[in-house]
């Protein structure tokens, strides 16, 4: 049995000679393959925090850019907005790219990436950004449409009523609602303390509009959208406009009253005196 065991053991001892030789061969070609994925990884992992850093620093631009416009004090404020609205929705499409490639990455990166996500959050909100609506969410029924409109613009659920007001103008441009489905874009983001963006909106309805019923009200909300962004000389000129087209508007009287108060208005309560 001794001699035996001796025997059987041989194949054995050679074969564990064998894997330790063969793996003692293939080490160093293991090792460079290891480093050079290190290195490779090391290098994406550099790639994608630059290219944080990059659009971090487009949006602290962005974001000085939009409170730029806040505090301008022109009619084209909304227009700017606008164009700030589409640059951030194509940033947001690069960042959720970037945002999957650092989803292994370190709780740090992870962290970083968070926090970028929120300056974005911050200049879409300054900016007035709106999630749109998914096609079933809108009535296909357009007097169905219209209704389901003026409950949430009346209840005051805002981001819904802007988002069926567009969805209104843009499937039914020459209805006889569209003018005020308009209007109601504009006006919400005024009661909701967004005057640069109510500003773009009141525009549209001025300009696509013209003998619309609701131009009245459209300059008197222009004018008390101008006070809020200190453009004492606009809110003015909006107030002048609707007391000169509009004699007989229920907001006659008030436009006159406004406007006496914003002639008195100083440099305390005005950017542009």
């Amino acid at each position: 049995m001794g001699m035996m065991s001796v025997c059987m053991g041989r194949p054995v001892l050679r074969a564990g000679l064998t894997a330790i030789l063969a793996f003692g061969l293939a080490a160093p070609g293991c090792i460079r393959q290891m480093r050079t994925d290190i290195v490779e990884n090391q290098r994406r992992l550099d790639e994608l925090e630059d290219d944080l850093e990059a659009k971090r620093k487009e949006l602290e631009e962005a974001l000085a850019e939009a409170s730029r416009v806040l505090r301008r004090n022109s009619a084209d404020q909304g227009l700017q907005i606008e164009e700030i609205q589409q640059r951030l929705a194509a940033m947001e499409g690069q960042f959720a790219e970037v945002r999957m490639e650092l989803s292994g990455a370190s709780e740090a990166q992870a962290q970083r990436s968070l926090e970028i996500q929120q300056q974005l959050s911050e200049v879409a909100r300054a900016a007035g950004m709106d999630v749109p609506l998914e096609s079933s969410e809108i009535p296909e029924d357009k007097a169905a449409h219209w209704d389901a409109l003026q409950k949430a613009y009346r209840i005051n659920k805002h981001s819904y009523a802007r988002a069926l007001a567009r969805a209104y103008v843009a499937r039914y441009p020459k209805d006889e609602h569209a003018d005020n489905a308009q209007y109601m874009i504009g006006s919400s983001y005024l009661s909701q303390g967004q005057a640069a963006a109510a500003l773009g909106e009141f525009q549209k309805v001025i300009s696509k509009y013209r003998t619309s019923d609701a131009i009245d009200e459209t300059l008197y909300d222009m004018s008390q959208a101008f006070l809020k962004v200190r453009a004492c000389n606009d809110a003015g000129t909006a107030l002048k406009a609707l007391l000169k087209n509009h004699p007989k508007s229920p907001l006659y009287r008030q436009a006159q009253k406004d406007l006496r108060k914003v002639k008195s208005f100083g440099p305390a309560e005005c950017d542009d005196r």
